[in-house]
Parts: C-alpha cells; structure tokens; sequence
C-alpha cells in the first residue's frame, strides 16, 4: 500500500467519524427515563423496565426509524399498547392522551388503577422532556378532570410557561378559571383564543352563563359580593 493511499484512508475514517458525531449530536436523546411522583391515590409510581428507546417525541422528525417500528407493531388502528409505546417515547402526545382517556373514565367508575396510571406516565414525560408543554397539559387535565384543581392550575400555568402562545393550553386552562370563580382571568384567555379562530365553543359557553346569571342577579352586589356570589353560582352548576 502506497504512502498517498495509507493517508487517503486514514482521512476517509476522520470524515466518517465527524459525520457520525455530528448526526449523534444532531437529534439529543436522554439514554434513560425512571419512574418519578406519586399516583392520585399517593404511592409511588412504578413500571416496566425499560427495553427499547427512550426517544423524545420532540425530535419524532429525525428519528423517523425508531418512531415507525414502535408505531407500526404497538401504536396503530388495530392494536394500542400504550405500556409499550410510552415506555419507548415517554412523551408520545397520542398515547399518553389515549391513557388519560382511560384513567378518566376509570376514575369515574371507582375502577382501580392499573399498575402504572396515566399520572405516572405523565409525570415520567415531564422529567424527560420538561419543554414538552403538551405533556404539561395532557397532565393538567387529567388533574383537572379527577377533582384536583389545585395542581391542575399549577400544571396548566406551567404549560404555558413552557409553550405561551399554545391556544389549547389557554382554552382548557381558561374552563379551569371558571370553575375556579376567576372570570376575569378566563375571560382573558377566551378572548384571545377565539381571537385566533379556536373551533370549541365550551369556554364561551360557560362565561355566557356565568355572565347571564351575574346581569339577572348580581347588578345590586359589590364586586366583592358579586365575585362571590358567582363563584357559589358556579360551585353548583359546574361541578
């Protein structure tokens, strides 16, 4: 072997390598994603060791081969393991929302929690992908629908720290004040988010309502009173 040719190759390795780096660094991915929080019954999460990924839903774009495998064999029309699916992509926006559905409606029906609830799923989501403000959501409205509106709150504010201009945060965040007898703040929300053309009605509903009620009986209230007087309104009709 020629001294030219020893050199060509050993600069053919280099490039190889600095492409192969460069692609790495390309598409971030964390190497682990533990169990972290507690269940809404207050025991610590637990799951499925992990097999293959993890890879955040994020950076789904490239890593189309990773996303695919999983989705063609666990995640489609005809099979849904979401235990598999969210365990390969902690923070997959559609399986966890599948999962939120169900925890929903077991909750509802007094059915016990599987062996790793969607709170811990999401709550899993969130450490490994703390700037996935749709994973912050899909949270705050589990929270929200099982009667936990305190941390529903605290979730849905921190989704829209993490993702400001996201309508969906605003509008469910906004059904939350509502309930919460803070109108003026949902009103806010509601405004902007029907501004740009956001199609359910649910959130206006709910102010025409509670503004319907206030005008009929409220117009001899101080704001203090009136606020109050809302908010109990509110407490019985919404709840």
């Amino acid at each position: 072997m020629s001294k030219n040719t020893h050199n060509y190759i050993i600069l053919l390795i280099l490039f190889s390598l600095l492409c192969f780096n460069q692609a790495a660094f390309s598409a971030p991915n964390k190497t682990s994603a533990p169990w972290v929080g507690d269940s809404l019954m207050g025991a610590p999460c637990i799951g499925n060791p992990q097999r293959f990924g993890p890879f955040d839903y994020l950076h789904r774009k490239s890593l189309p081969y990773e996303l695919n495998i999983v989705e063609k064999y666990h995640f489609n029309e005809k099979k849904q393991d979401l235990d598999y699916t969210i365990r390969a992509w902690p923070n997959h926006h559609k399986a966890l929302y599948a999962s939120v559905r169900y925890r929903i409606d077991s909750w509802k029906k007094r059915v016990p929690a599987k062996k790793t609830p969607a709170e811990c799923y999401l709550q899993r989501a969130i450490n490994f992908s703390p700037k996935d403000g749709t994973t912050q959501m899909l949270y705050a409205i589990l929270l929200h629908r099982t009667k936990h509106k305190s941390m529903a709150l605290e979730q849905y504010r921190s989704a829209l720290k993490v993702e400001p201009n996201n309508a969906q945060v605003k509008y469910n965040l906004g059904l939350l004040l509502v309930e919460l007898g803070k109108f003026d703040e949902a009103n806010k929300h509601a405004q902007e988010v029907y501004g740009r053309g956001y199609p359910l009605p649910g959130l206006k509903n709910k102010l025409i309502k509670v503004q319907l009620f206030c005008i009929r009986n409220c117009s001899s209230f101080n704001n203090f009173g009136r606020q109050t007087y809302c908010f109990l309104f509110n407490l019985l009709f919404f709840n």
